[in-house]
């Protein structure tokens, strides 16, 4: 078996996907350290709390695409952060129930519009044509994914 060409290796989907989510990433990482001290994850729990309110941990960790555990690490820094507050609620003694503090509240808001703008910089390099069927692609990749 010999080596795949770096240029069979540009052909493949997949290690373009990875290669543009590697810089995408990279780009993130940046700009949530600048603007609020941040790493993904911890952005991901923020904006998801900010936008639905409280809820439990395994729902964040659910709709964020986070693993459980690391959901949980996440939380613990946040609260020590004082920009979340967990608490288990009579009847459900099991669930943790996470929601932002002022604090938490006040620091998405200043996040939130430097991730906004990273967002729209990213779909000005496509027409609108593009920008429609982007959505479109992407979720049809993942659909074709999850059927395996």
């Amino acid at each position: 078996m010999t080596p795949q060409q770096p240029a069979d290796l540009e052909a493949l989907l997949t290690f373009r996907l990875v290669r543009f989510n590697a810089a995408l990433n990279r780009q993130s990482v940046r700009l949530l350290r600048e603007a609020g001290g941040l790493n993904i994850p911890q952005w991901r729990i923020i904006a998801f709390l900010a936008a639905h309110g409280a809820m439990t941990g395994r729902q964040l960790a659910e709709i964020a695409g986070l693993d459980p555990g690391l959901t949980s690490r996440c939380l613990q820094e946040l609260t020590q952060r004082g920009l979340a507050s967990c608490e288990r609620r009579p009847g459900d003694r099991r669930a943790v129930w996470a929601q932002l503090t002022d604090e938490g509240r006040a620091l998405e808001a200043r996040v939130r519009p430097v991730m906004r703008a990273r967002h729209e910089r990213l779909l000005a390099a496509l027409d609108e044509t593009e920008r429609q069927q982007v959505f479109v692609i992407i979720e049809k990749l993942r659909e074709a994914v999850l059927r395996g």
